[in-house]
């Protein structure tokens, strides 16, 4: 009589879960301990281009080109959700992405009665993935090209105009102001290439986390940072809350460093003597606060907050500048999983915040 009663619940049990099967609006087939079929969704059928019933049969006997038998076994043997984030294959010889999760179902019991296996067809946004990557590696390769292609002949026209400035018999004074002028173009032309570099480099340095002392590390970029022979040295005031070191990547983090106090320094106002603030805060369990304040010229947020981060962008051009230091900085922020933000206000000085999780 209770193994009656038992055999009813299980099949009432299983009657349910094929009612919620049905419903799902993907394709999700459940099986039973020995893999065969015990229900199906609507979707499922039809992603396959099925027609027959397959309820009953062996899962491996319609679905072997899938080859989850593994992956099947771990989840019952682990009584956890299994996940296959990008699978394979090939549907009427059309490659298909799937997203694949295998999760156990229990009876009325508490036992472990089989696993559902949930399909998500993700071939559209691999396909973009795919496209994406491709297109980057093209402008990639098409950069390292333009580099090294456009130098070569910059370089051989900066030697021919060095015989030219060395030609003392060349005295009229159109002349040697072409060449004042052909050897400022050839400056500009060294720089765009030098800041292409710069730009690929930085996409492509990996981040190595390690302990970073910081006061040696300041006190190298205090000495080499200087613009227009004025010395960062000089204007820079420092303060530590909490250890005076990090566990960061330093590579990235000399790059936002070095860029936000040399863009401190430039866009100076001519008027008083600059001062320089850089803050770095570890107190924090979750995030290290870097903070780089100037009394600079400002920035008119209003107008350019959308654009000083991008390529090239430059809030101010009245100030020489190449409009690249704040977007390798936020990149490399980016790196660090971290962020970059900004408070200015037009003539009244800029303070830049990094948030670097730990």
């Amino acid at each position: 009589m209770n193994s009656k009663r038992i055999h009813r619940e299980q099949r009432v049990s299983i009657k349910d879960l094929r009612i919620f099967v049905d419903a799902i609006p993907t394709p999700v087939v459940m099986l039973d301990q020995s893999k065969r079929i015990v229900a199906y969704s609507n979707m499922w059928p039809q992603f396959f281009n099925i027609n027959e019933d397959i309820r009953g049969d062996v899962f491996t006997f319609h679905f072997k080109d899938l080859q989850l038998d593994e992956k099947i076994d771990q989840a019952l043997l682990l009584v956890e959700t299994v996940v296959i984030p990008s699978f394979e294959f090939h549907i009427n010889g059309v490659l298909k992405y799937l997203h694949i999760k295998i999760n156990p179902w229990t009876s009325a019991e508490n036992d472990i009665g089989g696993v559902m296996i949930m399909l998500e067809d993700i071939t559209e946004v691999k396909e973009k993935e795919i496209a994406l990557q491709e297109h980057n590696n093209e402008l990639k390769q098409f950069a390292y090209i333009t580099t090294h292609d456009v130098k070569s002949p910059i370089t051989n026209i900066n030697s021919f105009l060095h015989f030219l400035k060395e030609d003392t018999s060349i005295n009229d004074p159109s002349s040697l102001q072409a060449i004042h002028w052909i050897e400022k173009s050839i400056d500009k032309a060294n720089t765009k290439i030098n800041d292409l570099v710069k730009v690929i480099e930085q996409r492509e340095s990996s981040v190595l986390l390690e302990k970073i002392e910081l006061e040696p590390l300041i006190e190298d970029l205090k000495k080499s940072i200087t613009v227009d022979e004025l010395s960062l040295n000089d204007y820079l005031k420092v303060e530590f809350l909490g250890e005076p070191y990090l566990k960061s990547s330093q590579k990235q983090l000399i790059t936002i460093l070095e860029n936000l106090l040399t863009n401190g320094l430039r866009y100076r106002k001519n008027t008083i003597i600059p001062q320089l603030k850089l803050s770095i805060d570890t107190t924090s369990d979750k995030q290290t606060i870097i903070s780089v304040t100037d009394n600079g010229v400002g920035i008119d947020l209003s107008v350019h907050k959308q654009r000083i981060f991008g390529m090239f962008k430059r809030a101010n051009d009245v100030i020489d500048g190449n409009g690249l230091g704040l977007y390798l900085a936020k990149q490399a922020c980016e790196q660090l999983k971290g962020k970059i933000e900004v408070i200015s206000e037009l003539g009244e000085g800029t303070t830049f915040f990094v948030y670097l999780p730990k």
